[in-house]
């Protein structure tokens, strides 16, 4: 066990390394910690907040919570500095989940743990998967027998070549990007998604901008609300193929993800990233506006025509989105299948229109083309993806224009 003399010089090394560097409420807290422990003593979240980020004695941690969130963000600091300064310390400092006491253990000790708790994980995430697995399955086919008649014709001309080239399959959902930042004026942590902040790049930009900012990214994403909906949907298509996929997520991929498999991504023009660039293969151009809104444009002879979202909540509570479908060919005969829209409900009925039978049957023949429109509308609060209310509106819910590869 090593002298207290010899906690304090790690505590010293990991504080003036690099992953805390100008990281001052996070030297603060683990400073804090480390103290505490070397006096026998556990603190508790309500001492944390009142000791370290000032709070009034009547901090409530059911509904704010920066301890948590901090010190989640110090335990990934901590693993982040002994993966790369520290990683030959023999002594290591760790704050174990679930209290606020800090260890100081060696590195074959804590290895063991890791090991030990991984498996455990493991474990636990394999019950739960299959739960959800025995979920799905009762819900969605067990006791939805008519789901059966809507498993689609294996010669369908959109899908077919999806299982004929020997390539992996994977549905990409577009998820978004989520960070934590501390907000001094609120004196309090705050999980955030913003629009204007949805890639790495985007968030390294916003730090370098307003450098006095306490901003982590966080480790999962936010998922869409159409996602689950989606799944159900897709999983009918490869039933009927007898075939399996993968579920990936757009903000963990890069441009090389797309060889030799075949993609289908669900989600919003803003969450494709990597995969914006075989957008510029067809002849379409898009803007995404704040919030969910947005524009596509395309040329059309001589004329350029646009489709715009719009809103009409203070009369009709109505939500036009426009979606787009676009399937498009890889260098090595890969298929990529782009179903995106501004916001949900474009997506929700994209998928449901491609997923069945009977849309297919009356969409396939009069399809000539490899992309296609989707308007949707939906009255404020009802999730159903409908078709707009107007029948001049409605003229335009399938509207091929490229004459190209299927």
């Amino acid at each position: 066990m090593p002298s207290i003399k010899k906690k304090r010089e790690l505590l010293k090394q990991i504080l003036e390394s690099e992953i805390f560097k100008d990281k001052e409420v996070y030297k603060k807290l683990l400073t804090y910690l480390v103290e505490a422990s070397l006096k026998d003593q556990t603190p508790k979240e309500v001492t944390i907040a009142q000791d370290v980020f000032n709070k009034g004695i009547d901090f409530d941690g059911s509904i704010d919570t920066t301890v948590r969130v901090y010190a989640h963000n110090l335990r990934d600091k901590l693993d982040q500095y002994y993966q790369s300064e520290g990683k030959n310390h023999e002594i290591k400092l760790q704050i174990p989940k679930g209290h606020y006491r800090v260890e100081f253990v060696s590195g074959e000790d804590l290895q063991v743990k890791k090991n030990n708790n991984k498996t455990s994980v493991y474990i636990l995430y394999s019950l739960i998967g299959l739960l959800i697995i025995y979920i799905v399955l009762d819900k969605t086919l067990l006791h939805n027998y008519q789901k059966y008649d809507e498993w689609i014709d294996t010669n369908s001309r959109i899908w077919s070549n999806f299982f004929n080239n020997n390539y992996p399959n994977s549905v990409l959902i577009g998820d978004f990007l989520v960070f934590h930042e501390y907000d001094n004026q609120l004196n309090r942590a705050r999980r955030i998604q913003d629009y204007q902040i949805n890639t790495m790049d985007e968030l390294v930009e916003f730090r370098q901008t307003y450098n006095g900012r306490e901003i982590d990214s966080w480790e999962l994403g936010e998922l869409p609300h159409n996602s689950i909906f989606n799944i159900v949907d897709i999983h009918s298509v490869f039933v009927s193929y007898k075939q399996r996929f993968k579920i990936d997520f757009s903000s963990e991929i890069d441009i090389n993800f797309i060889k030799n498999r075949n993609i289908i991504y669900i989600g919003e023009f803003k969450n494709l990233r990597s995969l914006s660039d075989l957008l510029t293969n067809i002849p379409i151009k898009y803007q995404t506006l704040p919030w969910w809104q947005g524009e596509l444009s395309y040329q059309s002879n001589d004329s350029l025509f646009f489709l715009r979202t719009s809103h009409d909540w203070e009369v009709s509570r109505y939500v036009v989105d426009i979606g787009l479908v676009a399937k498009l060919p890889g260098p090595n005969r890969e298929n990529y299948l782009i179903l995106c829209g501004f916001g949900y409900d474009s997506q929700i009925k994209i998928v449901e229109i491609l997923s069945r039978k009977s849309s297919l049957i009356n969409l396939e023949p009069t399809t000539t083309s490899a992309s296609f429109f989707l308007r949707t509308s939906r009255r404020a609060g009802i999730k159903d993806g409908s078709c707009c209310p107007s029948p001049s509106i409605c003229t335009t819910f399938l509207k091929p224009f490229l004459n190209a590869y299927l």
